[in-house]
C-alpha cells in the first residue's frame, strides 16, 4: 500500500541522523514498504553545506540518495537508525555538475533487501522536466540494532 500523505521535513527530522542545513530533503511525496518519493530545492542553496568554491559537484546526489533511503528507514522502523553508507555500485552521472539545475529534484529509492542490520536500494534522481541525473544502487549498514 502506498501513502500518498505528504511529510514536510519536520515531520521527518526525528528519523533522520542529519540537522539543520545538512537535513537535504525537503519533502516526501509518498512511500510505501518498498519504495519512497521525495522531492528537494536545498541544492538551489547559497548556503548548501556540500558547495565548494560556490559549486555543487554531482557527486553530491549520492548523499541526496542516501538521505532518502535513511528517511525510508525510519518510516519503516518508526525510529532513526544510524549506520554508514557501505557501498555505492553502478552509479551513473548523466550530467556534469549541479549548478545549472533550477528546479526541484526527485528522488525514487526502492528497497531491494533489507535485513536487520542494514539495506540494498536503488535510486534515481530527475530534475522537474523528467531528466535522469543519476542513478545508483547503494549499500548502508545500520551501527544500532
Amino acid at each position: 500500500m502506498i501513502n500518498n500523505k505528504s511529510l514536510t521535513q519536520v515531520q521527518f527530522a526525528h528519523l533522520i541522523p542529519h540537522a539543520g542545513s545538512m537535513m537535504l530533503i525537503d519533502q516526501v511525496d509518498s512511500w510505501s514498504n518498498k519504495q519512497i518519493h521525495c522531492t528537494t530545492q536545498s541544492h538551489l542553496a547559497s548556503n548548501n553545506p556540500l558547495r565548494l568554491n560556490n559549486s555543487l559537484s554531482v557527486i553530491h546526489l549520492i548523499e541526496y540518495g542516501a538521505q532518502s533511503m535513511a528517511i525510508h528507514g525510519g518510516l519503516l522502523s518508526g525510529k532513526s537508525s544510524p549506520g554508514f553508507l557501505a557501498a555505492v555500485r553502478g552509479a551513473h552521472f548523466h550530467i556534469d555538475t549541479l549548478d545549472s539545475l533550477t528546479g526541484s529534484l526527485h528522488i525514487v529509492a526502492l528497497a531491494e533487501l533489507k535485513i536487520e542490520n542494514g539495506a540494498v536500494y536503488s535510486f534515481s534522481i530527475t530534475d522537474n522536466q523528467g531528466t535522469l541525473l543519476l542513478d545508483a544502487r547503494a549499500t548502508v549498514i545500520h551501527t544500532q540494532p
